[in-house]
């Protein structure tokens, strides 16, 4: 399934694979998953709009199921 999250800085992201969360923002487990997972920046509002609330950077990444 993905995954969504949100950035330090307030960024949004959906991630092909659970994302590792770094020391500003969330980044792909590429010594698992090799060059295989991927991340696509999503405008601001669009995580609330799909699951109906916002994601702050203290929040784990979210699967869409």
């Amino acid at each position: 399934m993905a995954w969504l999250a949100t950035d330090k800085n307030g960024a949004e992201y959906i991630y092909s694979h659970k994302p590792i969360k770094g020391k500003k923002e969330w980044n792909n487990d590429t010594k698992t998953l090799g060059s295989f997972c991927s991340s696509i920046s999503l405008p601001h509002g669009s995580i609330a709009k799909l699951i109906g609330r916002e994601l702050t950077w203290s929040d784990e990444p979210y699967e869409l199921k």
